[in-house]
């Protein structure tokens, strides 16, 4: 038995259970085996090293996903334990990590995480691949798994930090993800090795995924009145806008044309209207439901206009136009028009820069 804290290897098969036949290679019961999904040739090879903290709550999982990455990849390096060790407590897992000159990299939201975002083309980064990375994950529920990384000083504080950018929601149907973009461990693994393993990423992805979505299909019809836990995570009627700053400028045009006794005014900027969107595992979007050329004292009533009624966490703020991050989304309210008060531009520039500010995302 070990330490409280201190990280084992993960070792016996989760579905060994008397009396029921189970496969001698993916250790589940023979009626739900998953090996005609699994690579043919065993265990593949990659550039990017996979290091794997898991929980001690979730070994005990039937359904978890970290026994099938063994059974998919070889470079994989897999801990149990409530926190990871530190350099001096386990000098030579520490030494596995970094060998070959990889980088660690912690796969966790943090205020400057990097974005692990998959290339539109493939073959065209093969002769660009980033520096060979050791990606560290966390396998647990998610208030385990934040638990994990405060309990790890090393974790928390050495190393630099990367969120995915997943293009579809997770497989797990009957698990509940916390917010759109979080996936089980192997498909974040999954989504990981398409972002940085080059012209081999679809490939190891769909290798991934294969045995996982085969296990998910073989669980299903034992769940009554089953329904897609995560398919409204992300989910938004109609086309999806980004808000394009240089198109709302050039829409409102010259700030003297639009003074209303001719004559320019040196505090009228362009405003914002802006609310909190949705919640993903790389953070919070930013809407734009409005946009003005007025005073920032006429912007703020609007935005409080806006906001009667609201709950906190949904009511209206003001951001300068050059201050709406990149990514924001362009949606108006719904039931409002765009109704500038006081001393500003007219409602027809005000929906036409609204408009103009949304380009269509592909």
């Amino acid at each position: 038995r070990s330490q409280p804290g201190m990280a084992q290897t993960a070792g016996a098969p989760l579905e060994d259970r008397p009396g029921r036949p189970t496969c001698g290679r993916c250790s589940r019961p023979r009626s739900t085996c998953v090996c005609p999904a699994l690579p043919a040739d065993g265990p593949l090879q990659t550039r990017t090293r996979v290091a794997v903290l898991v929980h001690p709550k979730e070994v005990q999982r039937s359904l978890g996903t970290v026994p099938l990455l063994r059974l998919c990849l070889q470079n994989l390096i897999v801990r149990v334990g409530d926190r990871f060790p530190e350099p001096e407590q386990d000098p030579a897992l520490h030494e596995e990590l970094c060998a070959g000159g990889h980088r660690c990299v912690l796969v966790c939201p943090g205020p400057e995480a990097e974005e692990l975002r998959a290339p539109e083309d493939h073959d065209a980064v093969s002769a660009d691949l980033p520096p060979p990375t050791t990606l560290i994950f966390i396998d647990g529920r998610w208030p385990q798994a934040k638990s994990m990384v405060n309990r790890s000083q090393w974790l928390r504080e050495s190393l630099p930090r990367a969120v995915l950018c997943p293009m579809e929601q997770s497989g797990y149907v009957f698990r509940k993800q916390p917010v759109e973009g979080c996936l089980s461990t192997l498909e974040a693994v999954a989504e990981a090795l398409l972002a940085l393993e080059g012209p081999r990423g679809p490939a190891l992805k769909a290798a991934l995924v294969a045995p996982f979505r085969r296990m998910v299909e073989f669980q299903c019809p034992f769940i009554p009145d089953l329904k897609d836990k995560n398919a409204e995570l992300g989910s938004r009627d109609g086309p999806v806008h980004l808000f394009n700053a240089e198109a709302v400028l050039e829409a409102f045009g010259p700030e003297g044309a639009l003074g209303q006794d001719g004559r320019a005014e040196s505090c009228e900027e362009v405003h914002c209207i802006v609310r909190w969107g949705s919640t993903s595992v790389s953070g919070r979007e930013v809407v734009v439901v409005e946009v003005l050329r007025c005073l920032l004292g006429v912007a703020k009533r609007r935005a409080t206009e806006l906001s009667a009624g609201r709950a906190r966490g949904r009511r209206c703020w003001v951001l300068p136009v050059d201050k709406v991050p990149p990514g924001a989304r362009v949606e108006p309210l719904d039931g409002t028009a765009a109704r500038p008060p006081g001393r500003c531009a007219s409602a027809e520039a005000a929906a036409d820069a609204l408009r103009a500010a949304g380009v269509a995302a592909e």
